[in-house]
């Protein structure tokens, strides 16, 4: 039986285009995730059995993964010590984060999701190809090939501190759980301890600048949509503090700007 030269060039055409979408996706997910077909491969992807403890605390590890031959590596964390258990680290708190940045269209919080593992729930996080962390660029005295936009992306994340409660990057508690990938997209990681029931802003660390983007989708964001969305993780202590920070950020940037003009606060 013959094959039509057309319907042969036609195939393989349709491999070939299969092939580029998926190198592109591959590519693309080093730089800056697609959130939602990031989000699909770590719910599919077979983890691997050569897990290898994360050094860190808590019950983690870093895991090989296969997808339909797509192979990529995640973060594996079972730990889920919700409040008021002491010392606070919980999975949990990272897929509320997770959430949130989505809600604020942030893409600066890797995409996890929640799997059961050996009969145990836990978070899959991509793991990022990290070329070095804040930390080390500080203490080597790096200088970014683009300096305003790098530093505009810390101050987003330091927003997004203030609006979580955690101290990594405001206080230089924690700098390392900065990551900069090789082509200095800048992302932050490990919020576990995260959502501490404070209605006040982290204490020694001013706002000062904003982008445009997140103060409007601050504002924009109903209060009823973030319970909506993160309801199921965090308790109603943790939640209220969380929108009370957001209001006062609002009302600090609206400050600002009513003081120095919105060129001086906000960037692009």
């Amino acid at each position: 039986m013959k094959i039509d030269k057309n319907i042969k060039v036609g195939f393989m055409a349709c491999i070939l285009i299969s092939i580029t979408a998926l190198s592109n996706f591959l590519l693309a997910n080093q730089k800056s995730f697609n959130q939602k077909e990031t989000e699909q491969y770590l719910k599919r992807a077979r983890i691997e059995s050569d897990w290898k403890p994360s050094g860190t605390r808590g019950d983690s590890y870093f895991v090989n993964l296969d997808d339909r031959g797509i192979k990529k590596r995640g973060f594996l964390k079972f730990t889920n010590n919700l409040r008021p258990k002491v010392p606070t680290d919980s999975y949990i708190y990272g897929l509320a984060a997770y959430e949130l940045d989505k809600l604020l269209d942030l893409n600066i919080y890797p995409p996890v999701v929640e799997r059961r593992v050996n009969g145990r729930k836990a978070s899959l996080q991509i793991l990022i190809n990290r070329y070095l962390d804040e930390d080390e660029r500080k203490l080597k005295d790096i200088t970014p090939p683009d300096p305003k936009k790098f530093f505009n992306a810390l101050e987003e994340i330091k927003i997004f501190e203030y609006l979580v409660y955690d101290t990594a990057l405001c206080l230089q508690t924690d700098p390392q759980d900065v990551l900069i990938t090789e082509e200095w997209k800048v992302w932050r990681v490990d919020l576990s301890e995260a959502f501490r029931p404070s209605p006040e802003l982290i204490k020694g660390c001013e706002i000062t600048r904003c982008s445009r983007k997140l103060y409007q989708n601050l504002q924009q964001t109903e209060d009823k949509k973030i319970r909506s969305k993160l309801k199921k993780y965090l308790n109603e202590d943790e939640m209220s503090a969380l929108l009370k920070r957001k209001n006062i950020i609002i009302e600090i940037l609206q400050k600002l700007i009513k003081e120095k003009g919105e060129e001086v606060v906000l960037f692009e």
